[in-house]
């Protein structure tokens, strides 16, 4: 296996080829390259989604069958005419690549282009510290990896249990082609890629010449908060990326090709974030809307969008009578219950006072907020989507222009989509905003006189470069900006990464873990994925409830071959351990969270009830 990237090139290359063909059948002949592009990008993501949930259903996860699987796929669907097709619209996106860079608007493709850059640089360099990568969006993925199933987390992290999780399954498939962890967290480049490319097919649409429409959709990588959360493995520019997909399809011609697409978009949006229901709604509303005498196949693709991305909803209605569950909500007499409340997510990294704020009073209170250099983070709470937005009254503005007329439809949807969420001040919660104000400014000047026209776009370049500058440190939660960590040793590295702190203490601990080994945690433990060895080595196993202490845990133990366990260190568990010094050595107590972890001599693994 190739060293770093290991057969992701192949992979990819397979699963990109096989969505393409398929795009090329469903849109045939004289469609333009931009559909057939977004359609295949598409497919090649569900495919992802689906070969994951398949393997996972038979046991079979591992990297020879999902190379196997992806290989499959492309062979099973690609003919010589669709090979020669695909062929061509490659030669043909070629020439757009080309275009991109070669006119007034090449600056804002080169912030785009750096900007991925970067966040390669620091998913490369930076191994996974993140807070909510570590607490739930990775656990399934290491869990997939080591059972080779696809199964309700057995952990007491309720998200990493009740949360949708779609994208966490292309993430696995990308673990899967990997060598090891070490860019499993730029997982979200493939969601990237398309979105830029469905951002492009709504600034042509609207008449944007197709290198323009091209190298300004490219900025939208240079947005500061999508670049850094480009190099975490949480799911925000997954998010943004399907709401654009859903958008390109449920606005464009109403026919089969596009209607598989919405199907598909709509399902993998839904399922990408518990806050997809209500912008999905708002998507299917439209597409009904638009179907006309077409109106059973859009039925039938909203249905099937609701099988794909709705089943984490449907297990929490029947379990909690709440499809958003854990999260309680309250819309007029309707009360969903849950333990956890929107409110405490906002009075996290806020000021006093602001979780009780309004809607309104939030996003003002947010959008009013500019960070300086050093203050964008990849979790950010407040502040805009960079300098960008500063170009927020004139892309309002353009859209009065006669050329932006097929634009507005849109780039309103998109914006509504955006902001449709109580979260609607969190950045990353609207990534796919700076998108369409992307869209508005392409397409509402595109009629002006070219110096006017060439001005915006060099201006357009230069504030997405300014806020990659101001961006760059925030990679990691103190700085510095990630080029100053390439000669870093990896303990200064993680030391800079880390959101939960004790990096060299976390990576002795992991370096205890040998091959089918475990590392184990109780409830204690508020991020899992932290135990994770990133070459894979080990394993990780969360303690049942009901085993505390005596002979029925020593069993436990010695049947995992737990070399080290973290556990509450107030707790009876910890008790136990102590009470054993022979056999339990105390390593450190952690310090965000109640837990102590001790080391599991090996030469006392093997025993129990003792």
């Amino acid at each position: 296996m190739p060293p770093v990237v290991g057969w992701l090139p192949l992979g990819a290359a397979a699963l990109w080829l096989g969505g393409h063909v398929l795009a090329t059948m469903l849109l045939p002949g004289p469609e333009p390259l931009r559909e057939r592009l977004c359609l295949g990008l598409t497919l090649a993501l569900a495919a992802a989604f689906a070969l994951v949930e398949l393997l996972g259903a038979l046991g079979w996860l591992t990297a020879p069958a999902g190379l196997v699987g992806c290989l499959g796929f492309a062979g099973a669907v690609t003919r010589r005419a669709g090979l020669a097709a695909a062929g061509r619209d490659a030669a043909a996106l070629g020439q757009v690549a080309i275009a991109a860079v070669r006119g007034p608007w090449a600056l804002a493709a080169v912030a785009g282009i750096v900007a991925v850059g970067l966040a390669s640089l620091a998913a490369l360099w930076l191994e996974s510290w993140g807070w909510d990568a570590l607490a739930y969006h990775l656990p399934p993925v290491h869990d997939a990896l080591q059972t080779g199933r696809v199964r309700e987390l057995p952990t007491h992290v309720t998200y990493a249990r009740a949360y949708p999780q779609a994208v966490e399954r292309v993430l696995t498939l990308w673990r899967l082609l990997l060598p090891d962890e070490t860019l499993v967290d730029l997982g979200q480049l493939p969601f990237a890629v398309a979105g830029a490319a469905g951002l492009a097919t709504l600034a042509r649409r609207a008449g944007v010449r197709p290198g323009r429409a091209a190298g300004l959709a490219l900025a939208w990588w240079a947005t500061p908060v999508l670049m850094l959360q480009l190099a975490h493995a949480y799911v925000d520019v997954a998010h943004a990326a399907l709401a654009v997909l859903a958008v390109v399809f449920v606005t464009g011609p109403v026919d089969r090709g596009r209607l598989v697409g919405a199907a598909l978009a709509l399902g993998l949006f839904l399922g990408s974030k518990p806050s997809a229901p209500l912008p999905f709604a708002l998507l299917a509303a439209t597409l009904w809307i638009r179907s006309g005498l077409r109106w059973p196949g859009a039925l039938a693709a909203i249905a099937a969008g609701l099988v794909i991305g709705g089943e984490s909803y449907a297990r929490g209605w029947l379990q909690h009578g709440n499809p958003v569950w854990p999260v309680a909500l309250q819309a007029g007499p309707i009360a969903l219950p849950g333990p956890v409340t929107a409110t405490m997510f906002f009075a996290v990294l806020t000021p006093p006072g602001f979780a009780e704020l309004d809607w309104w009073q939030r996003l003002a209170a947010s959008w009013t907020a500019l960070p300086g250099s050093g203050a964008y983070g990849y979790d950010m709470r407040l502040g805009l989507h960079g300098p960008l937005h500063l170009l927020l009254p004139p892309a309002i503005v353009s859209l009065a222009f006669g050329t932006a007329r097929r634009a507005r439809g849109p780039v309103a949807l998109l914006a509504v989509v955006s902001l449709a969420t109580p979260a609607a001040f969190w950045p990353r919660f609207t990534l796919a905003l700076p998108g369409a104000l992307l869209v508005a400014l392409a397409a509402g000047s595109e009629g002006w006189p070219r110096r006017a026209r060439a001005l915006l776009d060099g201006s357009i370049g230069a504030l997405a470069l300014v806020g990659v500058g101001l961006a760059a440190p925030g990679f990691t939660p103190d700085g510095p900006p990630i080029w100053a960590l390439g000669r870093a040793t990896p303990l200064q590295r993680a030391e800079a990464a880390t959101s939960v702190g004790q990096a060299r203490a976390w990576l002795d601990a992991r370096a205890q873990i040998g091959e089918g080994e475990c590392f184990a945690y109780d409830e204690s433990v508020e991020v899992p994925g932290l135990l994770w060895r990133p070459d894979g080595r080990g394993r990780v196993a969360y303690v049942p409830p009901e085993l505390v202490d005596g002979p029925a845990l020593s069993a436990w133990l010695a049947a995992e071959e737990v070399r080290a366990i973290a556990v509450d260190r107030r707790g009876p568990r910890a008790a136990w351990l102590r009470e054993r010094p022979d056999r339990f050595t105390p390593l450190f107590a952690c310090r965000t969270a109640a837990c102590e972890v001790f080391a599991v001599r090996r030469e006392d693994r093997a025993r129990s009830g003792r």
